[in-house]
């Protein structure tokens, strides 16, 4: 994807001072943004806009000032049949993974780069750069297997989130083998505790997740947000019937048809309203190691690797 360079130029948008570097990382994201697009197309799968990047196509046409990422979403088939392609068809270094149950992401390296070559592929960003995508799963039409399935997701998704915590508590750590053993009893899954447990946990939870995926429900959810929000995150199955394609930034990304609907049930009514948020910390980490190294190689940093964050 070409930009022009003053596209890279600090601005103000809204009221929010937009960094030289955030730009840079916005451009990483749009290129990879056209890498998925291009494989969904190809392969008949539907994506949409979701999150803060339905709400910033809606409302800035573009990314949200002070927002730091593409969030998109699909289908629990169609993500399925992506994760297989993409074993394939992304370009070479790139890799998909599974940071947390019910979430992909795409990234276009695994560690910070500063090689020439690198620089001047991604826009003079040398860090890490993804895109998450999110798969909504059916939720069960009975309340009482909606409970059930609820229960037997928030045990296992707590105990993959909390699994290092207890290690640094004696009293948990002996307390989190005994939850394992609850989930074995609750779900019918046996753990092999030679084996990474935290990884069974995950691959636990997001089968969980799927579970009723084809079972012709009305209404589709993230999981771990319907858990976490104490089941009030509900998106109609129809609002994805029909998707409509939306000005985003030098590109058009799809959107629901109906993306009225999913804006009031995800922000409420006055989603058109800007509320600010602290912005961009998720790259802090980033910046600071990349400071790090250089500091150790007693260089100085430079200014086009940083950016000035809220306290």
């Amino acid at each position: 994807m070409e930009f022009r360079v003053e596209c890279f130029e600090g601005e103000d948008r809204e009221g929010f001072y937009v960094q030289p570097l955030m730009k840079r990382m916005w451009a990483v994201q749009l290129d990879i943004l056209k890498v998925i697009d291009t494989i969904c197309r190809r392969h008949n799968l539907k994506y949409w806009g979701w999150y803060g990047t339905l709400l910033g196509a809606v409302r800035h046409h573009g990314f949200i000032p002070w927002d730091d990422d593409i969030d998109l979403a699909m289908l629990r088939e169609d993500i399925e049949k992506f994760q297989y392609f993409c074993s394939t068809e992304l370009p070479d270094g790139w890799k998909l993974y599974k940071p947390i149950p019910t979430l992909i992401r795409v990234i276009n390296t695994d560690i910070i780069k500063l090689s020439q070559d690198f620089l001047d592929k991604y826009h003079g960003c040398p860090y890490v750069m993804g895109i998450d995508i999110f798969s909504l799963d059916c939720i069960p039409s009975d309340k009482e297997e909606e409970d059930m399935w609820l229960n037997m997701f928030g045990a296992a998704i707590n105990l993959y989130t909390y699994w290092e915590s207890f290690a640094e508590d004696a009293q948990w750590e002996s307390g989190k083998w005994e939850q394992l053993k609850d989930i074995e009893n609750l779900t019918g899954f046996h753990f092999d505790q030679q084996k990474d447990v935290k990884e069974q946990l995950l691959v636990l939870a997001d089968n969980i997740a799927a579970m009723y995926w084809d079972s012709g429900s009305g209404e589709v959810t993230t999981a771990a947000t319907l858990y976490r929000t104490d089941g009030a995150y509900r998106i109609p199955r129809s609002c994805f019937d029909k998707l409509i394609r939306a000005p985003f930034e030098n590109t058009t990304i799809p959107l629901p048809a109906d993306y009225d609907l999913a804006c009031r049930l995800i922000y409420g009514n006055n989603y058109m309203t800007p509320v600010k948020y602290a912005e961009h910390e998720g790259f802090k980490v980033q910046i600071d190691i990349l400071k790090q190294h250089f500091k150790e190689q007693g260089s100085v940093f430079p200014e086009c690797f940083d950016m000035e964050f809220d306290e």
